[in-house]
């Protein structure tokens, strides 16, 4: 079978029945995800290695990765949205315009975000008191400095395939991103004698990597959406298009890098920057069952996106609910499995004499987690329903209530103790996860009473 008629099949998937499309597309995208959670799992195996100082060092600079590739992943769901939008209107053409200027904005934020990180490395390092690691949070986070377009576009091309439900394409290009990352982690780390700095730059040569099949994919005339030269230009409707979507999609995902980054403040506070190890290594497995949902999420928002377009009210609300319902069944399970098996869990990263005398609150950490695992599911499904139905702003403005209500429980529980911050973290994601998710169901309703226009802006 040809690349053009695997194409077509999953266009014809993303177009049909809708708790199918949505089935079809998030196993892909969940197979993916797993392999970049793996990826992660691998870095945080391979620093362990390297002690506990290495691993406070990961964990209090892992947001950095997230703010930079945030970019990439709001331009990425603002490409995914409107063009399968306008696939499901048959517009094929004004699709293509809309995947183009998606990465020339991309490529342009990259830079600035790349420069910003850069000036602000140090003293973000000095805010969250992690002054006696410097020097390895620094080895950690340059290179998502220096590399930051690989990350941003790596996000975008992802998003264009995802927009066609081409489901094979755009898991490959993330297999291929996180194998690589897999190999090179032992690689550079120990036989180059890089220590914590070849994490990252296994991290960041992945993305790069991973970009070459998708562009070419793009530019050889293999999809259904052209992405030519012709198409390769800037467009002010088409940016103003993309970024009604991606512009809060991204804001919302560096909302929760920045609340992720000042809520190591905190954390510190509680339990020193060993705390900061034992908040993150647990929230490894929840970020792994949630991918779930994440998946689920990514695959409702072209599904439904093009039943939009195709003005079929009814298509997108199975989907959603689907989706929703799915999600919190299959993180639920997941969640009592990951609390019965919590000791062998962690007994994966005690790889080092220091990381031994942590075993017990480490276990304790990641069943106390275990119990918001579902509900955070719901938050990411919220998000992607507002997504879906033009809410975006209103996605973004949640999600920055969220985020302040968040720090503001862990400010007030970090001056009892670090137990007690566990706790409040608990709360505050199961309160969001509901949060979000009646946001979602809300909203669906009322798009549902208004007049559909042809424009899918926010």
């Amino acid at each position: 079978m040809s690349w053009r008629n695997i194409g077509k099949d999953d266009l014809d998937v993303m177009l049909g029945e809708p708790k199918r499309a949505v089935r079809s597309l998030a196993l892909a995208l969940a197979f993916s995800y797993l392999i970049i959670q793996l990826n992660t799992y691998i870095d945080t195996y391979w620093t362990t290695g390297l002690g506990d100082v290495a691993m406070s060092a990961v964990a209090a600079m892992s947001p950095i990765y997230w703010i930079v590739s945030s970019i990439g992943i709001g331009l990425g769901v603002g490409a995914s949205s409107t063009m399968a939008y306008r696939i499901g209107q048959g517009d094929h053409a004004r699709a293509g315009l809309l995947g183009s200027n998606a990465v020339l904005l991309g490529i342009g934020s990259s830079m600035v975000m790349g420069v910003a990180v850069f000036l602000l490395l140090d003293p973000m390092i000095s805010l969250i008191g992690a002054d006696e690691i410097r020097d390895e949070c620094f080895s950690y986070a340059i290179p998502f400095a220096l590399m930051s377009t690989a990350l941003v576009v790596n996000g975008i091309l992802a998003g264009l395939l995802r927009s066609e439900g081409s489901r094979a394409k755009s898991m490959g290009i993330l297999v291929l991103s996180a194998a690589t990352n897999i190999i090179l982690d032992p690689v550079l780390m120990y036989q180059m004698g890089m220590g914590v700095a070849g994490a990252g730059w296994a991290t960041c040569i992945g993305s790069a990597l991973s970009c070459i099949p998708a562009l070419w994919w793009y530019f050889s005339g293999k999809m259904r959406i052209k992405l030519d030269r012709s198409n390769f230009r800037f467009d002010v409707s088409a940016s103003k298009e993309v970024l009604n979507v991606g512009a809060p999609r991204t804001a919302e995902a560096l909302v929760t890098g920045v609340t992720n980054v000042l809520q190591r403040i905190f954390i510190v506070i509680a339990g020193g920057t060993m705390g900061l190890m034992l908040y993150n290594v647990p929230f490894r497995y929840a970020t792994l069952i949630v991918v779930i949902a994440e998946a689920l999420g990514a695959a409702m928002i072209p599904v439904c996106s093009a039943a939009i377009g195709q003005k079929d009210i009814a298509r997108m609300h199975t989907g959603m609910r689907y989706a929703v319902s799915l999600s919190f069944v299959l993180t639920s399970v997941l969640a009592v499995v990951a609390f019965v098996f919590a000791d062998p869990l962690m007994g994966v990263f005690i790889n080092s004499e220091s990381m031994e005398p942590h075993r017990e609150e480490l276990v304790a950490v990641m069943r106390m987690f275990c119990i918001f695992i579902p509900f955070d599911g719901l938050r990411k499904i919220g998000s992607c329903m507002l997504q879906v139905v033009r809410r975006s702003r209103l996605s973004s403005i949640a999600v920055l209530v969220w985020g302040g209500a968040k720090l503001v429980c862990y400010w007030a529980a970090c001056t009892v103790s670090f137990d007690a911050l566990i706790i409040a973290a608990v709360a505050v994601y199961v309160a969001g996860g509901l949060w979000m998710t009646g946001l979602g169901f809300l909203s669906a309703k009322k798009f549902e009473r208004e007049k559909l226009g042809d424009s899918p802006a926010a």
